[in-house]
């Protein structure tokens, strides 16, 4: 499975990956679903929309482009993100992928 994951642009000051990556290659958490899995890119969402989509859909866009067949939303974008539903559907809606809240356990 080819996976773009998308985090938290406010929180990416202080976090590298430092658990979605180990449990990306251990398949864990949400990645224990899958087979074989490349690892197509991991970005920001963008910065806070304030309610808009459109710095996290192009975003995903460049995910999608460049063969990403799924895109998981990191934990850190999940939880405390106001407007992760927002988020999640404009990116199923406008880009017809797949979206999956949280990476780590």
């Amino acid at each position: 499975m080819k996976i773009g994951i998308i985090r938290c642009g406010e929180h990416s000051n202080n976090c590298a990956g430092f658990h979605c990556f180990p449990a990306l290659q251990e398949k864990k958490g949400s990645f224990e679903r899958y087979g074989e899995i490349e690892l197509i890119g991991f970005d920001t969402c963008g910065g806070c929309g304030r309610g808009k989509a459109d710095k996290i859909l192009e975003k995903a866009t460049k995910l999608k482009e460049k063969g990403a067949e799924v895109i998981h939303l990191g934990n850190c974008l999940v939880h405390p993100c106001p407007t992760v539903d927002l988020y999640e559907k404009a990116i199923q809606d406008d880009l017809e992928i797949e979206v999956v809240r949280g990476t780590h356990p």
